[in-house]
């Protein structure tokens, strides 16, 4: 008699106590506070030591580099976060395979950029541009040690993660403090030494990498067409991206003074204040829609995020509003007094982007990043539409409106694409239920007070940001290290 064969399931991913979530999101939004701090310090140091004139230069020299360099990436970092996420066991090798992929991409996009940016920079001094063709390093550096990142979120070891992201930020502020003390600073090599800093941070990055994931380290050209669907889609929203983001800094790069570039740059660095806990919301969300293999519990953990979000989109945007008028001059030098009625569009501009960006994390958490694709492309055409126009008749201030009509398009389109697709009414994404106001702001108090139990006796299901809620109605500082 023959024995009979056992088909083997797949194994679901195994959900995780509420305790990990808050721990992730909480050791998430702190890096995220870090950052943001660290963002804030750097800033005020290096605009008080170059000036806006330099300022603008060091912006001029890294914002093409940059963005060339994350298009060079393929969008295979968010491909890993996905993957990792569904198949923990084949993370090295999914990982490995990634990285050579974004190095060779980054070699070519890198010597096509080279011929490239004198004709981008026309309106920059030759040395900035000659350290801007330097800065184009920056592109196989991402591939290196940038990709991986989303194999740990994939893997949702987010203290580990959490940690990495803040040592750069430490590096560039060791960089400012050396070059005001020993003198004479100046935008060419400082952009150097930030390449040199973000390599040497990223290095030891490698080993934790390799020891949280599991599974073979050699590379699988098998893997490479399933994970270029799920990635080229993301890499591809980066041209809509860059055109959301950075087209408004790369006119004024190409039409306007440095002076200016300075002054806009540090409006953007004002506005991304209230980003760090909605950046915290959107990252941990991706991965645990992804593990979720229901189809309402996802379209509830989407719905609770967003609340969640909107709460603290307005309770963050508002103070900075208030505060720019003699905050933005007194952080930052009274040279860069200009900068305030951008500054006063950019904040709540920057809050729904932040808030918008909770909403896309969960449309590639749920595998549909075509989506927001075709959200950014939407919005692209509203800033291409509007912000020439703008940028000509109001100057620094239209490039912040057109921002702000932009960001706005994106949050609208990808609201009403949830709703279609999880089924949830437009109210429940859109507008915090009292009970979700109630609980979000006990849980903030008790955080604060250090009276916050893992227990939960208090707790409601509509406050966590991935809860299955029961009560449901079915910038972009360019020098700052992203999430």
């Amino acid at each position: 008699m023959k024995e009979s064969k056992r088909v083997a399931r797949p194994v679901s991913p195994v959900r995780q106590p509420r305790k990990v979530l808050d721990r992730s999101v909480r050791s998430t939004f702190v890096a995220n506070v870090a950052l943001a701090g660290l963002a804030a310090i750097t800033g005020v140091i290096s605009a008080r030591l170059l000036h806006p004139a330099g300022e603008g230069e060091l912006a001029a020299i890294q914002t093409w580099p940059v963005l060339l360099g994350t298009l060079a990436m393929l969008g295979l970092d968010s491909a890993l976060v996905y993957f990792v996420a569904r198949q923990p066991e084949r993370g090295r090798q999914f990982t490995s395979t990634a990285v050579l992929i974004g190095f060779l991409s980054s070699l070519v996009m890198g010597a096509v950029a080279w011929f490239a940016l004198p004709f981008a920079l026309r309106a920059q001094p030759p040395q900035v541009v000659s350290a801007a063709r330097v800065f184009l390093l920056i592109g196989g550096i991402y591939a290196l040690v940038g990709i991986p990142h989303g194999s740990l979120r994939g893997a949702r070891s987010f203290t580990a993660w959490n940690i990495f992201r803040i040592t750069p930020g430490l590096a560039w502020l060791f960089m400012l403090l050396t070059s005001w003390l020993m003198g004479n600073p100046n935008a060419v090599p400082l952009s150097r030494w930030y390449l040199g800093g973000s390599l040497v941070c990223g290095l030891p990055f490698l080993v934790v990498v390799n020891k949280k994931l599991q599974g073979p380290l050699r590379p699988n050209a098998r893997v490479v067409p399933e994970m270029l669907r799920f990635g080229l889609p993301s890499a591809v929203t980066s041209i809509p991206l860059t055109i959301n983001l950075r087209f408004d800094q790369l006119l004024i790069i190409a039409f306007l003074p440095a002076r200016l570039l300075g002054l806009y740059v540090v409006a953007v660095s004002w506005s991304g204040g209230v980003a760090p806990l909605l950046q915290a919301l959107g990252t941990v969300l991706f991965p645990h829609v992804s593990a979720e293999r229901d189809t309402d519990c996802q379209g509830h953990l989407l719905a609770t995020a967003l609340q969640t979000g909107a709460l603290v989109a307005v309770a963050t945007s508002v103070p900075f509003m208030l505060l720019a008028p003699f905050g933005l001059p007194l952080v930052f030098g009274a040279g860069f007094a200009p900068s305030i009625p951008s500054a006063l569009v950019l904040v709540p501009a920057g809050a729904i982007l932040a808030w918008a960006r909770i909403a896309e994390a969960g449309l590639q958490g749920l595998g549909r990043p075509t989506i927001v694709l075709v959200a950014e492309a939407v919005a692209a055409v509203v800033t291409l539409a509007t912000l020439p126009v703008l940028l000509h008749t109001n100057g620094i201030f239209g490039a912040a409106v057109a921002s702000l009509l932009g960001y706005s398009t994106i949050a609208i389109f990808t609201i009403v694409t949830i709703r279609r697709t999880t089924h949830q009414r437009i109210r429940s994404l859109v507008i915090p239920t009292w009970s979700a106001t109630k609980s979000l702001t006990v849980r903030g108090v008790s955080a604060l007070s250090g009276q916050y139990r893992s227990s939960g006796r208090h707790r409601s299901p509509v406050a966590h940001p991935f809860s299955r809620p029961g009560h449901i109605h079915g910038r972009h500082s360019l020098r700052g290290v992203s999430d």
